[in-house]
């Protein structure tokens, strides 16, 4: 599917948001009066989500949800919310909650990627010969990195055979939000009960707004400031606008720089481009706000209407992201997703278990719970965790966590780079999969050594301490 050439009647654009917004509403009532949803903290987006995929045409027919045309809008909120995200403006940490949040983030994704490429291996020598191996390179996709990229990356090695590939990254990325949550609130409560928690010692630290998703009583918390004068502007149309603006201007830079590809004869690189377009976008969305801080005129942006805009997205990429989930897809690739996602979850929670204790001098349990989530799911995950073992955000984890991810971003394109090796330089053999094996597991420990060498890890647990 051409993500960029795609054809849709305005109609299909109305509807397909208008029925997404009646599932939010609805997944808001469900967490609103549903104690199961309530116990686990269960997001709205992702009930909302799942009561799309049941009312939708693949099991009750009841509402004509189009696969396709929700994967075109997962990869178009993916971008957006990196706009957002890029334009607003938070000052970069390298301390050494950041870095080694950000470098045990990569160590995640490393640990995925490795698992994924094994299971598929033993099925490819076993019984599913024709099983396309970059099925399992997706794993820290749609784990690590989320269903947007999940989906991204698998519609582009579509062409190299993998059918199904954007469906299978979003069924990926579904799993592990079920884990993100699920196995995300047993391991907090678990941990709440053990006393392992700095600053609470009881389950009843979670409030009631917390459990219900709705802030009934006392005071509201403020979105964000108006940066421009209602009688020229609404504000938030004027931040909406600058997304749209920088978000065109990485069409172009994505658009130019297939041009140059196809005009050097590296035409088979096009793909890999235009599934990294959300990379391109953020970094002209980054050197969009230093322009703005340069010329200063970034006080036009105000940070908390740019969160709360890519809040926006998140939600309807995340119900979209479910609602296009193929079944078909899910009943053909059911038994290496099962395997990789059971053993993918098992290694991620034990390698991380070991780093946190090991990399953080302190609130060892809250950087886990947290990190943990975030592996799995995604930053929103990981941030509900820390509100539940850290409600009032006294600790630094919070905001170690955020600039983690941008710092983890960065880090992580040679990765991204280095997941499609099969594909771009050995022509999607087999071959090429075991030498990215390979490349991965060196990775890894050039990773873990540069860790050791600049002493922000330690191979014995250090004392904990809560301040």
């Amino acid at each position: 599917m051409n993500l960029w050439d795609f054809t849709l009647s305005f109609k299909d654009i109305i509807l397909d948001f208008s029925f997404m917004s009646v599932f939010l509403i609805i997944g808001t009532i469900f967490r609103r009066y549903g104690l199961f949803f309530q116990k686990y903290l269960v997001p709205n987006n992702l009930i909302a989500g799942f009561i799309g995929l049941i009312l939708g045409t693949q099991v009750l027919k009841i509402i004509p949800i189009s696969g396709e045309r929700m994967g075109l809008y997962v990869y178009h909120l993916l971008a957006l919310t990196f706009v957002a995200i890029g334009l607003r403006g938070e000052k970069n940490s390298w301390g050494k909650g950041p870095l080694s949040f950000s470098l045990s983030m990569l160590s995640s994704y490393i640990i995925q990627g490795v698992i994924g490429l094994l299971v598929c291996f033993v099925f490819i020598y076993s019984v599913r010969p024709d099983l396309f191996p970059g099925l399992g390179l997706l794993l820290p996709m749609g784990f690590g990195m989320g269903p947007g990229q999940a989906f991204t990356i698998g519609t582009g090695w579509e062409k190299f055979g993998f059918t199904g590939g954007g469906m299978a990254g979003l069924t990926i990325a579904a799993v592990g939000y079920l884990i993100a949550y699920f196995a995300g609130m047993v391991i907090v409560n678990k941990g709440i009960k053990r006393g392992e928690t700095a600053l609470i010692e009881g389950l009843d630290a979670i409030t009631p707004d917390m459990r219900t998703g709705v802030i009934k009583y006392g005071e509201k918390p403020i979105a964000g400031f108006l940066t421009l004068s209602l009688e020229a502007i609404e504000p938030l149309a004027f931040q909406v606008g600058v997304i749209g603006v920088v978000y065109l201007i990485s069409f172009w830079a994505a658009k130019g720089l297939a041009y140059l590809l196809v005009t050097a004869g590296a035409g088979g690189f096009v793909s890999t481009v235009l599934a990294f377009h959300f990379v391109i976008a953020l970094l002209v969305a980054l050197i969009m706000r230093k322009v703005l801080d340069k010329t200063k005129k970034g006080y036009l942006i105000d940070k908390g209407l740019m969160t709360r805009t890519a809040g926006l997205f998140v939600d309807y990429l995340i119900v979209g992201s479910i609602c296009g989930i193929s079944l078909k897809v899910v009943w053909m690739y059911w038994a290496p997703i099962l395997a990789m996602s059971i053993l993918g979850g098992l290694a991620t929670y034990y390698l991380l278990k070991y780093i946190c204790y090991r990399a953080f001098d302190n609130y060892h349990f809250e950087r886990f719970a947290a990190v943990y989530a975030e592996m799995t799911g995604t930053l929103n995950s990981g941030l509900v965790m820390i509100r539940v073992t850290d409600p009032e955000f006294k600790t630094p984890v919070a905001e170690d966590l955020v600039y983690a991810s941008g710092i983890s971003l960065f880090f992580g394109l040679p990765l991204l780079i280095l997941l499609n090796v099969p594909m771009n330089f050995f022509n999607n053999s087999l071959k090429g999969y075991w030498i990215t094996l390979g490349l991965l597991l060196a990775y890894g420990v050039i990773l873990w050594i540069f860790w050791r060498a600049i002493g922000f890890i330690h191979f014995k647990k250090p004392p904990q301490k809560t301040a």
